[in-house]
């Protein structure tokens, strides 16, 4: 079986393609990287996604939060979606994210993405997870990880909106079982097995450590300025992954100590 991997280079990516070592991995990069099997390109080289995307299945999981979400996530997903149609692809897992149910660009441009993938006529599997956190991780929690060693713990707002997250430990798996598995066509949420405040996340965090730190609230107008989707609730349920995959996601305290190390 051959996988074509794009975004391999990134915090997921890195995490899956350890995982991976049993099937045969191509993986689609804009650097030059050592190895075999690596299209040096991006998802704008329509000949590059040609030859790259000869392959059983694709894992798609490029993209951007910032920037020109669009672009990148929707017509750069759209260019390799009409490459696999060409070349047949069998099946295509893409990462999309639980922000594409929020109306955020972002969130916007994983919807759009989502739905030209599942108006293709390719066999697909959409992932929808909620905040990922786990080793090579630089932003998001990773980042709150690093500051709260320094003593410090800013907090979003009021801090009280609720998170799931989910170690990408958890993500891999899934993804490594999507490969095998006979269900497609199916978008699945995945978030971690506690919802916490973010109050509660960070505090999780500095107990770990054991640290103590200053609290500072952030303004609500500051937050979205940064990031208007930081404020919202981001939690989900795993049913259908529990029922199709017979996967539990890992406690917070139990991701988060296997994270530690990392930082």
């Amino acid at each position: 079986m051959k996988i074509l991997v794009t975004g391999a280079s990134g915090f997921v990516g890195k995490n899956l393609i350890k995982h991976l070592n049993k099937y045969n991995i191509n993986i689609l990069s804009r650097k030059k990287i050592f190895g075999d099997g690596v299209f040096v390109g991006d998802l704008f080289d329509k000949k590059i996604l040609l030859d790259a995307s000869k392959v059983d299945i694709i894992i798609h999981l490029a993209g951007i939060s910032n920037g020109d979400v669009f672009k990148i996530n929707y017509e750069g997903t759209r260019n390799l979606v009409d490459a696999c149609v060409e070349n047949k692809v069998k099946k295509f897992i893409f990462i999309s994210s639980f922000d594409a149910i929020l109306e955020t660009d972002y969130g916007k441009s994983k919807l759009k993405a989502e739905d030209y993938i599942k108006n293709s006529g390719l066999n697909y599997i959409i992932f929808r997870p909620t905040v990922i956190y786990g080793n090579d991780n630089k932003k998001d929690i990773g980042r709150l990880i690093r500051l709260i060693k320094m003593g410090i713990s800013p907090i979003p707002g009021s801090g009280n909106f609720k998170l799931q997250p989910v170690f990408v430990d958890d993500i891999v798996k899934i993804i490594a079982m999507a490969i095998e598995s006979k269900h497609k066509n199916k978008t699945y949420f995945i978030g971690g097995a506690d919802v916490l405040s973010f109050n509660e996340l960070a505090d999780k965090i500095a107990s770990q450590l054991n640290k103590k730190v200053i609290k500072i609230n952030i303004p609500v107008f500051l937050v979205k300025l940064i990031n208007k989707s930081l404020l919202n609730d981001k939690i989900c349920s795993n049913a259908e992954i529990e029922k199709d995959f017979k996967f539990k996601t890992k406690k917070f305290e139990d991701g988060i100590k296997k994270s530690l190390h990392d930082f």
